[in-house]
C-alpha cells in the first residue's frame, strides 16, 4: 500500500502547489484578488465562497500537424486557495459550491511527424497552505463536481500518448502545526477523472499512459490538535483505450488512485473521521472494436492497469522530539463502496480505516 500511495501523494500535492501558487481567474464566478502578507498578518479571519462553474477547456480539431514533433495541453481550474507559506495564520472558513470542468481534447486525421502528445487535466478546491494554523473549516458542497477530462481521437500512435487527470478537494498543508481542523464532502458531491483514447486506424508502435488521480480530506502537518471530518461523496476514475481491430501498440499503463479522509503527522491529539454513502471506483479498461461494431475488453502482456483505493488513512510520522510515544484518540467509521475494474498485469490495494506508525 506504502508504495502507491506516498508516489502518488508526493506527486499530487506537488502540482496541487504549483496551482495554488499560480491561480488562474474565475471565468464564471467572482474574481478572486490574492491576499498579500500584510492583510493576511491583520485579518482574524479569512472566509472564502466559490458559487458557480469554472470550465478551463481546449478543443483542437488539428487537420495536419505538420513539422510539429510535440503536442502538449494543460488545462486547470483553482478555486478557493490561501498560500502564505510559512506565515501563522488564525482563521480559514472555505465553502465551494460548484463546479470545475478541466478539458483537453483533441482530433488527429494524422498524426506526421509527431513523437507525443500530453494531456494534463487538474482542478483544486479548497487548498490552506500556511506555517501555524488555527481554526479550518471547508465544506465541498451536495451537487458540486470537480471534473478533470483527456480526450484523444487518433488515426494512429505516435511515440508516446500521456494522458494525467487530477482532482483536489479539502487540502490542509503545515510545516507546523494545525489547531483545529473540519472538512466535509458531502454525500452528492463527487470527483471524476476521465482520460480517453480513441485510436481509429491500424495503431502503431507507441506507448500509451493513462494516470487518473482524486484526493478528498487531506491533511499534512508536523502537529495536529483536533480534526472531525467526514467523506460522503464519490471518487470516480475512467482509464480507456478504444482501438480498432486488428490494431498494433508498444505498450498500455492505466493506473487510478483514490484517496479519501488522509491525514499524516508526527503528533496527532484527537481525530474523528467516517466515510459513508459514497463509493470509489477504477475503471480500467482497454477495449477493441470487433467487425461487427461491439465493443470487447481485451488483455494483453503488454497491458498493466493498476487499481488503489484507501479510505481513513493515518500515518504518524517519527518520535516526538523527547522520545516519547505519541497517543492518539481517533475514532473511525467506514460504509464505503470500493471498487475496481482492469487489473492485468498491475496491483489492486483496497483499504478502509488504516493506521501505519513510522518509528
Amino acid at each position: 500500500m506504502r508504495v502507491f500511495m506516498f508516489r502518488s501523494l508526493r506527486v499530487s500535492l506537488a502540482v496541487a502547489f504549483g496551482l495554488a501558487i499560480v491561480v488562474p481567474g474565475f471565468p464564471a464566478a467572482e474574481p478572486m484578488e490574492p491576499w498579500g502578507a500584510s492583510e493576511v498578518e491583520r485579518s482574524t479571519q479569512i472566509v472564502q465562497r466559490f458559487v458557480g462553474r469554472q470550465d478551463a477547456a481546449q478543443v483542437l480539431n488539428w487537420t495536419a500537424p505538420s513539422s510539429a514533433v510535440g503536442v502538449r495541453q494543460t488545462a486547470s481550474n483553482s478555486g478557493n486557495l490561501v498560500n502564505i507559506n510559512d506565515r501563522a495564520l488564525k482563521s480559514v472558513r472555505q465553502d465551494f459550491d460548484g463546479s470545475q470542468l478541466s478539458l483537453n481534447e483533441i482530433v488527429l486525421n494524422t498524426v506526421a511527424a509527431l513523437e507525443s502528445i500530453e494531456q494534463d487535466a487538474s482542478n483544486i478546491g479548497n487548498a490552506v497552505i500556511g506555517g501555524d494554523i488555527g481554526n479550518v473549516e471547508q465544506y465541498f458542497a451536495d451537487g458540486s463536481v470537480q471534473h478533470a477530462m483527456n480526450h484523444l481521437i487518433l488515426p494512429e500512435l505516435p511515440g508516446t500518448v500521456r494522458q494525467v487527470g487530477l482532482n483536489t478537494m479539502n487540502l490542509v498543508f503545515s510545516e507546523q502545526s494545525v489547531a483545529l481542523s473540519s472538512q466535509n464532502f458531502t454525500k452528492q458531491a463527487e470527483q471524476v477523472v476521465d482520460n480517453r483514447l480513441n485510436v481509429a486506424g491500424a495503431g502503431g508502435g507507441g506507448a500509451i499512459v493513462q494516470e487518473g488521480t482524486n484526493l478528498g480530506n487531506i491533511i499534512i502537518a508536523r502537529n495536529v490538535d483536533e480534526v472531525v471530518r467526514d467523506f460522503s461523496g464519490d471518487q470516480i476514475i475512467n482509464n480507456v483505450v478504444t482501438l480498432q481491430n486488428g490494431a498494433r501498440w508498444g505498450s498500455i499503463s492505466q493506473n487510478g488512485i483514490n484517496i479519501a479522509n488522509y491525514i499524516e503527522a508526527e503528533s496527532i491529539g484527537y481525530l474523528r473521521q467516517t466515510s459513508s454513502n459514497g463509493q470509489q471506483i477504477v475503471n480500467n479498461r482497454v477495449e477493441q472494436m470487433t467487425l461487427d461494431g461491439l465493443t470487447q475488453t481485451i488483455t494483453s502482456p503488454n497491458i498493466t492497469q493498476s487499481s488503489n483505493n484507501y479510505v481513513n488513512v493515518i500515518v504518524l510520522k517519527k518520535m516526538l522530539p523527547d522520545g516519547t510515544s505519541q497517543v492518539v484518540d481517533v475514532m473511525q467509521k467506514a460504509e464505503y463502496g470500493q471498487a475496481v475494474q482492469g487489473a492485468n498485469g498491475g496491483a489492486v490495494s483496497q483499504t478502509g480505516n488504516a493506521v501505519e506508525i513510522e518509528r
